[in-house]
């Protein structure tokens, strides 16, 4: 309960500051490219439940582009600000293993059944192991680090991955290492 709750606070006070920017984004986006402004992806949760990933839209067109307002908050990492509303409904956290599309997850396999026994989070170990590499790694590996974060959970480790996570976002102007 202990994490819930830090995730809660967190989520709300992050929330709160970050409205001016939300609020900033969402008209920059409406004005490049209207509307939605927001995109939200399916994505496999705890236990195996789907849940709408919540992020600034940052493609336009057909076929779809990055648009060069996209491109920026994207880098920045500020597509995902929205992300604070999944974390506040219980469907994400700050530090867990990322959440997959439902096509990459096998729910009979018992890493995944391992892995999906712990809420996903924004930021987790396979992300912070293999960093802008994370979507050209095959998905069996890049959830190794994500099964020994389920298998070996606590707070401190949390601490830890958090820590790492704030010092790559600082260090290479985001976690995806673009700017």
């Amino acid at each position: 309960m202990g994490k819930r709750l830090i995730d809660i606070l967190l989520a709300t006070v992050l929330g709160l500051l970050s409205l001016p920017f939300v609020g900033l984004i969402a008209c920059c986006m409406w004005l490049e490219s209207g509307s939605p402004v927001f995109y939200a992806s399916l994505r496999v949760g705890r236990y195996g439940r789907a849940f709408r990933y919540l992020r600034f839209r940052t493609m336009s067109g057909h076929p779809p582009q990055k648009t060069r307002f996209g491109r920026f908050i994207g880098n920045l990492s500020l597509d995902e600000l929205p992300v604070f509303w999944n974390i506040l409904k219980g469907e994400l956290s700050f530090i867990r293993p990322r959440p997959e599309v439902p096509e990459k997850v096998d729910l009979d396999d018992l890493v995944w059944q391992k892995i999906l026994s712990v809420r996903p989070g924004l930021a987790g170990p396979g992300l912070l192991t293999y960093l802008d590499k994370y979507n050209e790694t095959p998905i069996q590996e890049r959830i190794q680090p994500d099964l020994y974060y389920a298998q070996n959970k606590s707070l401190g480790f949390d601490l830890k991955l958090m820590l790492k996570t704030i010092y790559l976002w600082v260090k290479m102007g985001h976690l995806k290492g673009k700017m």
